[in-house]
């Protein structure tokens, strides 16, 4: 039963962070645009997360509970396999807490990645304001830079998933709004809602 509560706990956990998990995967797999598949989990997030408290103590309630005694008051010994362990139950904690601030830190594993320092033509180069679609976390705004600064005729980028937005300096002489817009949907999977310009 334990090992039930366990495993309930760290599937919980792992599908609480997933839509943040997915888009570093997915840059370290080359499949960029797939990485918003698992946006719509976000709003659960926060249940995710309790069923996985609740789970992990219902566990640790089965492995800290007084042991039976038979009836020369001596403890019966029960043999356990290391995932009836209460090492187990410890590792697979430590791994949800992992798991539940990952959004966190996340941005610590994506490449620092700069735009090229290429000379743009000033008079072609516009400030752009997508709005974008499916950003849950610190870990998306770096999908969304990441798959930008690279962009030929992109000089600057910053995402922001409160705001739902990427501001953009792009020197339109290279790539026009719309190449970029499609470019960014198929790199990362966000859809791009609407867009702004200003100068």
């Amino acid at each position: 039963m334990k090992t039930t509560y366990i495993g309930t706990g760290l599937l919980a956990a792992i599908a609480s962070s997933l839509c943040c998990i997915a888009p570093l995967i997915a840059i370290v797999g080359g499949i960029a645009g797939t990485a918003s598949a698992f946006s719509w989990i976000e709003p659960a997030r926060p249940f995710l997360i309790g069923l996985s408290i609740i789970a992990l103590g219902f566990a640790f309630y089965q492995a800290y509970k007084p042991v039976a005694v038979d009836d020369c008051n001596c403890e019966v010994p029960e043999k356990k396999s290391f995932l009836k362990s209460k090492s187990f139950l410890w590792v697979v904690t430590v791994l949800s807490i992992l798991m539940f601030s990952f959004p966190y830190y996340s941005n610590n594993f994506y490449p620092l990645v700069s735009s090229e320092q290429t000379i743009s033509d000033s008079t072609k180069t516009v400030q752009c304001t997508f709005d974008i679609k499916g950003m849950t976390c610190a870990g998306c705004e770096n999908h969304v830079q990441t798959a930008l600064l690279p962009m030929n005729g992109v000089t600057e980028a910053r995402a922001s998933y409160k705001e739902g937005n990427a501001i953009i300096q792009v020197d339109t002489s290279k790539i026009s709004i719309s190449e970029l817009k499609t470019k960014l949907e198929e790199e990362t999977g966000y859809k791009v809602m609407d867009h702004e310009i200003g100068k």
